[in-house]
């Protein structure tokens, strides 16, 4: 069983400079995101990830961008833009801020397809939420939400967002 820890260092195969681009939706299907996190994971770790990673994986995916329907720019987890070097966009979102849900514009990272978005979401998980990635290797759905919160990776509340990955787990969620 492969897995790719907290410290291994993944090295990024194309640094660009920043540049702003459309808002785009790009949907896709939950089984496109299952496999297309598949292929990521064995490119950046060297192996599969276990099936309960992979589950894990594809249910917050499934969650950030609606099973896939509400996928924007190939972002597979919402995944803001920050210092990022390379196509950002900027559209609405929704954050819980004070317990007040807002409506607030943002950039978030954008990808030219599907595999490129896969592998930098996989590459995120584990370069800033090792511990997060840990327990999604395991299945511990709950504690991959917890380590996600403690991380900063959402501002929704940290039950509704482990029940909703539960939900969205399927079989395996309970592991």
């Amino acid at each position: 069983m492969s897995s790719i820890a907290a410290t291994t260092p993944i090295a990024t195969s194309d640094v660009r400079a920043h540049r702003d681009v459309e808002p785009r939706r790009t949907p896709v299907s939950t089984a496109d995101l299952r496999s297309a996190i598949g292929r990521a994971y064995r490119r950046l770790a060297g192996g599969p990830p276990s099936s309960a990673m992979l589950h894990t994986l594809t249910a917050q995916a499934s969650l950030e961008t609606g099973g896939g329907a509400q996928m924007y720019n190939y972002n597979f987890g919402g995944i803001k833009a920050g210092s990022h070097a390379g196509d950002r966009a900027n559209y609405l979102t929704h954050e819980v801020v004070a317990g007040k849900d807002l409506t607030v514009r943002q950039a978030f990272r954008a990808y030219t397809s599907l595999d490129e978005g896969a592998e930098d979401y996989v590459r995120v998980l584990s370069h800033n939420f090792g511990t997060a990635l840990s327990s999604a290797q395991v299945g511990d759905v709950r504690g991959f939400a917890h380590a996600l919160k403690q991380a900063g990776y959402y501002t929704a509340s940290e039950d509704q967002y482990a029940s909703a990955l539960q939900s969205l787990g399927g079989p395996h969620a309970g592991v």
